[in-house]
């Protein structure tokens, strides 16, 4: 009987990692969260609505832009927080011995963590829009399809860029408290722009120059972050969402072809070095 191939035992190791989320009943924890957060935001902009309901001139509330906001913040919070001890538990208990000894390699543990948690992380986001459309619709908020299109595509990238940043930190850290404590400092680094603070901060002399050099906007710019409210710039109704602010004449590294660009080395490169290091790891 011939062995299965690479991509059977990579969809193969997914499901698997899928099976276990939903058996560990972290799949149903994490669809809770986000349809509650979907429900909740999307009956917050209803009652927005209905509070200027009855006043003159016209008031529209778009859902997307109320959702995405929260979201930007939750996303990768979940992603480094639930992801970043993948690896590394399986490892500490030993069952990563035990399915290197299957028809299992350390790449398809690693492909196989990344697809099983992005569909797993991913279908949780996407069901606070899945629940907030027909609350927003009951409220007379509106619900633009271009938005809600541009909004999932959104939330997938998001998703899958740190998700394989923290399949990255899993794969190279030895316990699952270090595992933690870097997917902790990872989110504090990007989300709260240390990424560019600090090294702006200490090369400037341990203060904070009057105007940014130019190293540091392009230094910023790489911000995964960053780079996601660029992506966000080619979408008018989107625009202004993003947690890091962009500007009117955005230079190249600012222009949101280049933030696509930066978001998807932001899946490959850490995949591909953390894989290098996980290779020769010693179990």
């Amino acid at each position: 009987m011939s062995q299965p191939g690479f991509l059977e035992r990579l969809l193969l190791f997914a499901r698997e990692d899928i099976r276990d989320s939903v058996r560990e009943r972290q799949a149903h924890l994490l669809i809770a969260i986000f349809a509650l957060v979907g429900g909740g935001l999307a009956y917050a902009a209803g009652q927005q609505v209905q509070r200027w309901a009855n006043r003159e001139g016209e008031f529209v509330v778009e859902l997307m832009p109320q959702l995405l906001g929260p979201l930007m913040f939750l996303v990768p919070l979940v992603a480094l927080g639930v992801v970043a001890p993948a690896i590394v538990e399986k490892r500490s208990t030993g069952a990563l011995t035990v399915l290197l000894s299957l028809p299992f390699s350390r790449w398809v543990v690693v492909l196989g963590t990344l697809i099983g948690r992005v569909v797993v992380i991913t279908t949780s986001a996407l069901a606070a829009i899945v629940i907030a459309i027909p609350i927003a619709a009951l409220f007379g908020v509106s619900v633009d399809p271009t938005q809600v299109a541009a909004g999932v595509f959104a939330i997938v990238l998001l998703t899958v860029t740190f998700t394989a940043i923290s399949v990255s930190i899993s794969a190279v850290s030895q316990t699952s408290t270090r595992a933690s404590f870097a997917a902790i400092f990872a989110y504090v680094l990007f989300v709260f722009q240390l990424w560019s603070i600090i090294p702006v901060y200490v090369l400037s002399g341990f203060q904070m120059p009057e105007t940014t050099p130019g190293w540091g906007e392009v230094l910023s710019a790489l911000n995964p972050m960053a780079a996601f409210s660029n992506l966000l710039a080619a979408i008018p109704e989107l625009a202004d969402i993003g947690l890091h602010g962009t500007a009117e004449n955005p230079a190249i590294y600012e222009q949101p072809a280049v933030a696509l660009l930066i978001l998807l080395a932001w899946i490959v490169v850490p995949i591909g070095a953390s894989y290098l290091r996980f290779r020769t790891t010693d179990l």
